[in-house]
């Protein structure tokens, strides 16, 4: 005897609800995946960002002990001004003086630049530790969550697919070697409703004798253009009979 419509919608229910748990299971591990490359990307630009500021810490250093250098220069050459006798090798002095003094102003400079430079990088660091370690704390939520998640999925997977198992019975055996053909092309979708007389899975229009014999119950009907197994949704069976009339 052919499975009921009702079977049928009972049967197409529970390979709907076992597909959305198999996505939730897939599509976790996916998700988690995405997060943890997001952080590991985080992660490695904030590495950068400290080596960056430690380079520019030693660029600070560098630059003070140039301006030493120069402030040291400086002071030997000011002992030897007041040292020389002649008139030319006084200016000469002067000169090298000035010049020190020019280089000192600029070194300055640099250093104080190269100081807010720190700064700045320095606050950006703090920003992106703190991003980093919001954004870590959330992976791990997730990653218990779903963990959690997973197993009450995997529980309720297999009560699904005990539950379809059991109601495949209602299709008649010689029907049942064509429906697990069927289930193995379009998963959840090998059932279809029958509805405006047509197949809900492809689209395609049913026959009237093909309408009746759904209606009537006599045979399993599967849609001649995808193969789905069809069955009538409750409003449409008052409807299709008014029709059929």
């Amino acid at each position: 005897m052919p499975a009921t419509a009702q079977n049928l919608r009972d049967l197409h229910t529970l390979h709907q609800r076992a597909r959305a748990l198999r996505d939730r299971l897939s599509s976790g591990p996916r998700t988690l995946a995405a997060r943890q490359a997001a952080q590991a990307a985080r992660q490695a630009e904030l590495d950068a960002s400290r080596k960056t500021l430690q380079d520019a810490k030693v660029r600070v250093q560098k630059l003070e002990h140039t301006l030493k250098a120069i402030e040291s220069k400086i002071d030997d050459l000011k002992v030897k001004l007041n040292q020389v006798k002649k008139n030319d090798e006084y200016k000469a002095l002067q000169n090298q003086i000035a010049h020190d003094n020019n280089a000192r102003s600029k070194a300055e400079e640099d250093i104080l630049v190269a100081l807010e430079d720190v700064e700045t990088r320095t606050a950006e660091i703090a920003r992106q530790e703190a991003d980093f370690k919001r954004t870590a704390a959330e992976v791990a939520a997730l990653q218990q969550q779903l963990e959690s998640q997973s197993a009450q999925h995997k529980d309720q997977l297999r009560e699904l697919e005990t539950a379809i198992k059991e109601a495949e019975t209602a299709i008649p055996e010689v029907h049942r070697d064509h429906y697990r053909r069927i289930v193995a092309r379009y998963g959840a979708d090998a059932l279809a409703a029958c509805e405006d007389n047509s197949c809900h899975g492809c689209y395609t229009a049913v026959t009237p004798q093909m309408i009746n014999e759904l209606m009537n119950g006599e045979a399993q009907i599967f849609c001649l253009s995808c193969g789905r197994l069809l069955y009538l949704t409750e409003p449409n069976a008052v409807l299709t009979q008014r029709t059929a009339k």
